[in-house]
């Protein structure tokens, strides 16, 4: 069992609920109505949420840290936070200023590269 990875999933989860409650609630007025914006967020949340519960999973699993710890979590993880955070920071960040300093685009298909590498990594 990895208590850094049980601590992770619960803070992307935990995470992913407050972003889906935003996205339900919240942030259709900061963008809009634009419904793009609106389904790209709740993509980002989706993927998360499954994710964290992909996470949880894994922390929970001796065996598969064992097997997998040095691949598969720390792919999930960082992918998750590459992923959604880029979709979450270029839908909140309406002016661009910051999306194009930190180049958040190109971050949101490296996360989405890596989250599928994490779960390829769970068959080594």
């Amino acid at each position: 069992m990895s208590s850094f990875y049980l601590r992770a999933a619960s803070i992307v989860g935990g995470l992913g609920v407050i972003s889906a409650a935003y996205g339900a609630h919240g942030l259709e007025k900061r963008v809009n109505g634009d419904a793009g914006k609106l389904k790209a967020w709740n993509s980002a949340a989706s993927i998360q949420m499954i994710h964290a519960v992909a996470l949880l999973a894994i922390s929970q699993s001796p065996a598969l840290m064992a097997r997998t710890s040095r691949y598969a979590a720390p792919l999930m993880l960082i992918g998750t936070t590459m992923f959604s955070g880029s979709i979450y920071g270029l839908i909140l960040d309406t002016d661009k200023k910051i999306s194009r300093a930190l180049k958040l685009g190109p971050i949101t298909p490296l996360g989405g590269l890596a989250l599928m590498a994490g779960w390829f990594a769970l068959v080594l």
